[in-house]
């Protein structure tokens, strides 16, 4: 890997890691832990009947689609962590 790409990965990394934390502490609070969960089932992605994509998706459909795993993937951790806490009180 080059530098470029190892500083960008080194710099999601960190960004994905902030995001986890804040959520985190958002989803301690009850009302707010309800919203987390429904934008984890919530999906941006276009369903089957509203949008056709054609035998092979495009590339934006499955830029979308990473997409909404990694904010998903960012959710549950969050999540997961809320979790882990409360467990240890």
């Amino acid at each position: 890997m080059s530098d470029m790409a190892d500083e960008t990965e080194a710099r999601l990394n960190a960004h994905r890691r902030l995001f986890v934390s804040l959520l985190t502490i958002i989803a301690g609070d009850p009302k707010f832990h309800q919203a987390l969960e429904s934008l984890v089932r919530d999906n941006e992605t276009v369903s089957d009947q509203e949008e056709d994509p054609g035998v092979e998706p495009s590339r934006a459909f499955a830029i979308q689609g990473l997409a909404n795993d990694e904010i998903r993937a960012i959710l549950k951790d969050a999540l997961a962590r809320v979790l882990a806490e409360k467990r240890k009180k």
